[in-house]
């Protein structure tokens, strides 16, 4: 074989990942859906320029692997924490009763069962990336339904991890499938301490060293290391190679080092990644699927309504509000990446009966593409449950019973105080008088009543006796004087101002004024809010970086911040 033989696959797949990229972002669609188009296109279905081989296949699992481990970076125990409502109450009953449905459709469709119930668990898993794609389009990630998604799609990967770990492990004797699932979970929880206790005790003093000699590169180099030892070592543990990937993630996510890290083994995720997706791509069977394809439309289609309306139910069923719910089930509605993943493994696929494995694959795709209409139609629908819903919601009722922050007029800072509560499980109340306002609020999840400060009984319906402090989001909104807190004393009043002139004029009002010079706009009067409210400096910091993070303005504050590294 000649040089020029020998490079031109690699030219092939880098060509037609390039084109895939740039077409999918011309079009506004996921970037997995333009790799699996390119993989039917350059596979022996399409115009057969390349063969699926055991390289190729070694290095789309090297994608898999980089996925992992970039999830494993974005992972903590404090996540857990904070949103433990989330992560421990919706997201589990969202993946219990969404596997459970569609593990008993594929048992009815002669699925083995061991088959069916992975099949069917990842496809209750929703697309990280096409739903993070979506949230940052609409500037959604920091309000309630945004945050809640994120929890439950961290959750979702988690259960991935181990998923993708049993799916490894299938294709010995079925008799003895439940003590090897014992067996893996037990690795893997010996696995996971491993991974605590070495990023703590061994890559934080690592890459300090590595910092310490101001060569950058040595970073890329470690790296690597670490992301490919730890997959080989999981791997030779007889679990997943992706388990390692996303433990080694995890371990370096507990350092100060984590976004350079993540800087630096980006492009090799993302390479390694879409030739992943253009391999799963090359294995569709273009004459087989141009006979099955209303089976493909029609599985795409159980798929969405089925998930909208499970996650939509555990959502009501976790004390959401009607439209928040509606909007949250639409946006998980799509399959995930990680179906592609197990359905690519060669034992789950080859035990499918039929030609299920590419339905399968070609449905998952079809949900990706159509998740940005589907999603703005779930967000059309909440907007007017929430028009037709102006009264005390629930939630809102439940709030008032406590002491609680009242909030009047839902602007940005509003919004962020109201996000900053809800993380420190401080109970809240937003009132807003302006209809658009109050609409778009209601459908992302706040806890809002529609009405205006001189409404008396509005203020005694919302528990304006009962107020630990009052949270105005500008200048121009009023907070009824009569407020009071549960020993009947004036509650501390912070407002978001513009202007120093208005900054001035507030604080003779008595008003705790606050003029937005960061972002994200509104920190400052967020930071005297918790503080007064008794949440610690530590905690109240914590909070803010992760905000700059899940904003994507993190990046500008660690080149200020971390180590310098040459």
């Amino acid at each position: 074989m000649t040089a020029v033989e020998t490079l031109q696959p690699a030219i092939i797949y880098l060509g037609a990942g390039l084109a895939a990229a740039l077409a999918s972002r011309a079009v506004r669609l996921s970037p997995i859906v333009g790799y699996l188009v390119a993989g039917v296109v350059i596979g022996p279905s399409g115009f057969g320029l390349v063969q699926n081989n055991e390289t190729s296949r070694f290095l789309a699992d090297l994608g898999v692997v980089f996925l992992l481990f970039d999830i494993g970076l974005h992972f903590s125990l404090r996540e857990i924490s904070t949103r433990r409502d989330d992560m421990i109450g919706l997201a589990p009953l969202q993946i219990i009763l969404c596997g459970g449905a569609f593990a008993s459709i594929g048992v009815a469709f002669g699925f083995p069962w061991p088959v069916a119930a992975l099949v069917g668990v990842s496809l209750a898993l929703s697309s990280t990336a096409v739903v993070a794609r979506i949230l940052s389009d609409r500037n959604q990630p920091g309000c309630p339904m945004g945050r809640s998604a994120t929890a439950v799609l961290v959750a979702q990967d988690i259960v991935a991890i181990f998923l993708l770990t049993f799916a490894a492990s299938l294709g010995g004797d079925p008799n003895m499938l439940g003590m090897e699932a014992l067996i893996v979970l037990g690795k893997a929880v010996l696995a996971l301490a491993f991974a605590i206790l070495a990023g703590r005790f061994v890559v934080r003093p690592l890459f300090e060293s590595l910092a310490a000699t101001g060569n950058r590169e040595t970073f890329t180099v470690v790296a690597l290391f670490i992301v490919l030892a730890a997959s080989a070592a999981t791997a030779r543990a007889d679990l997943s190679l992706t388990l390692g990937a996303f433990l080694a993630g995890m371990a370096v996510s507990d350092t100060a080092y984590r976004h350079v890290v993540q800087n630096e083994v980006k492009p090799f995720a993302g390479l390694l990644l879409g030739l992943f997706f253009m391999s799963v791509g090359m294995g569709v069977n273009l004459p087989a699927m141009a006979a099955i394809w209303p089976a493909v439309l029609l599985t795409a289609l159980v798929i969405v309504i089925l998930k909208t309306v499970v996650v939509f139910a555990a959502a009501r069923l976790n004390g959401w509000a009607l439209p928040g719910a509606t909007q949250l089930g639409f946006l998980l509605s799509q399959g995930s990446e990680f179906t592609l993943v197990v359905v690519g493994i060669a034992s789950i696929s080859g035990a499918m009966p039929g030609n299920w494995a590419g339905v399968i694959t070609a449905a998952v795709a079809v949900t990706l593409v159509a998740a940005p209409i589907w999603t703005s139609l779930g967000l059309h629908i909440a907007k007017m449950l929430a028009e037709n819903a102006r009264t005390i919601a629930t939630d809102a009722a439940d709030a008032a019973e406590e002491e609680h922050v009242l909030i009047f007029g839902m602007t940005p800072e509003a919004r962020l105080a109201a996000d900053a509560l809800r993380d420190h499980q401080i109970p809240y109340v937003a009132v807003e008088a302006d209809p658009e306002r109050f609409v778009s609020a209601a459908s992302d999840g706040y806890t809002i009543v529609f009405g205006e400060a001189k409404d008396a009984r509005l203020m005694e319906s919302v528990g304006a006796t009962r107020v630990r402090a009052i949270v105005l989001g500008a200048s121009g909104f009023t907070a009824p004087q009569t407020a009071t807190t549960a020993d009947g004393k004036p509650p501390p009043r912070f407002v978001a101002v513009t202007t120093g002139a208005e900054r001035v004029r507030q604080a003779g009002m008595g008003h705790r004024s606050h003029l937005a010079h960061a972002e994200p706009r509104g920190v400052e009067l967020v930071t005297d809010l918790l503080t007064e409210l008794g949440v610690e400096q530590k905690a109240i910091a914590a909070w803010i970086a992760g905000e700059l993070e899940r904003r994507g303005l993190i990046d500008k504050k660690h080149e200020e911040d971390e180590p310098e590294v040459a």
